[in-house]
């Protein structure tokens, strides 16, 4: 659970890791499972195509790529618009393992099974050293049910890491999700053992108990990261929202208490707690707290956001509107600041006001390609395809070259495929 709010998060970047030169015989074991569910022949074909295409078109680009695109290439069936911008993706750089493993893993959840063990085994052959590809095929393997699959992922990467903390961790936790808790907590001692002094990890084994429904034991692992870092005033609200989201409110609020006394001036501490009430529908309590951040700083155009966008997401327009309106008020020459006003309303079907906001996104920064794909992407949410079709081929074609575009719309069009 990220608690920061959406201007201080970052996109999913799976950074991945290497293991000890010991394990160079991974690559050879997870290829060796692949050739037994018989899709090697698809992967060797594909390793042509990218190895020609890099020498036809000199190492990097190809021709598609070095012209403007159309917005017509994106009016194509989405599945073979995903495709093709994944093509793209990979002749731009062939040995990023993050590409081929996110690409993989968002065929898995599409059932695609197939098509997404390619893309997994290219992961594996970019860096067969990393724990991280084959403990996430395990823990899709799992959610889809396929104990027998995951278990062979995920000790294949204990294999590879055997000493590395975060991967018991995803693992138990995913165990965990899936009502395994014998196998969770044979993953947990592993993760104190290899890190004692880390209070997240309590915190998250803790929070996951709590959403598996075993509250009782989430307690000694809160106190176990509280006593760690007594004064990190996150721990405290981070509990008090994970106890309120599992309708938990005398402690959820007890937890608030503490965070309130550790840090009492952090306005953060009351954001993110009226964040979460007014998710849970306690709108009163919300404001009071909100107002309680806003007397902390109130020049903070963020805060005013944070709360419209929920606003917006729950239809209650006219508070989002004035909370929008302040956040303008306090930073008239921010484009991040018109750019969320915007998508939020966008997404609330009110694309006339919505319009009037990207506009003034595209007046004060013209040549910022993720504004353009920011906005295609829920124009392309929202059905509208035409419009979506229009401000990708715009922000690709002011950045051929970058990777994170290919693979964001093209997850998009996979998703609607």
């Amino acid at each position: 659970m990220d608690l920061r709010p959406p201007h201080f998060q970052k996109r999913n970047s799976c950074e991945l890791e290497d293991a000890d030169i010991l394990i160079d015989f991974s690559a050879l074991a997870i290829w060796g499972f692949f050739f037994r569910e018989g899709i090697m022949k698809k992967i060797f074909f594909t390793q042509l195509i990218i190895i020609f295409g890099l020498s036809f078109f000199g190492g990097g680009l190809s021709s598609t790529q070095a012209q403007n695109l159309e917005p017509s290439y994106f009016l194509r069936p989405p599945k073979e618009v995903a495709q093709d911008l994944f093509q793209k993706l990979f002749l731009l750089d062939p040995k990023d393992e993050d590409n081929y493993l996110r690409v993989g893993l968002a065929y898995f959840e599409k059932g695609q099974e197939k098509e997404a063990e390619e893309f997994l085994v290219q992961a594996q052959r970019a860096n067969p050293k990393s724990y991280k590809i084959p403990l996430r095929i395990g823990i899709a393997y799992l959610k889809k049910g396929n104990e027998q699959k995951a278990e062979a992922m995920i000790q294949q990467a204990i294999r590879i890491k055997p000493k590395e903390e975060n991967l018991y961790l995803e693992a138990g936790l995913a165990y965990l999700e899936k009502g395994q808790t014998a196998k969770a907590e044979g993953m947990f001692p592993k993760v104190y053992e290899y890190d004692p002094n880390d209070e997240e990890n309590y915190l998250q084994v803790g929070i996951g108990y709590l959403k598996a429904g075993q509250s009782e034991k989430a307690p000694p692992l809160f106190e176990k990261a509280f006593k760690i870092n007594p004064e990190r005033y996150r721990s405290f609200i981070k509990v008090a929202i994970a106890y309120l989201e599992a309708n938990q409110e005398q402690k959820a609020w007890e937890m608030f208490g503490r965070a309130v006394g550790v840090k009492p001036k952090e306005e953060n501490t009351y954001l993110w707690m009226a964040m979460a009430c007014l998710r849970k529908g306690q709108n009163s309590k919300a404001e009071e707290l909100f107002a309680k951040a806003i007397q902390l700083d109130p020049g903070d155009e963020d805060n005013y956001l944070d709360l419209g966008e929920i606003y917006a997401e729950r239809g209650q327009l006219q508070r989002a509107e004035e909370l929008f309106g302040k956040a303008i008020s306090i930073a008239p020459r921010k484009e991040n600041v018109y750019l969320r006003v915007g998508l939020a309303l966008l997404k609330a079907s009110r694309t006339d006001k919505a319009e009037e906001h990207f506009s003034k996104v595209y007046q004060l920064d013209p040549k910022d390609e993720d504004n353009y794909v920011d906005i295609g992407l829920v124009y392309l949410e929202k059905g509208n395809l035409p419009k979506a079709a229009e401000l990708f081929a715009k922000g690709l074609n002011l950045q051929p070259k970058k990777k994170k575009l290919f693979l964001r719309i093209g997850l998009a069009y996979l998703k609607r495929s």
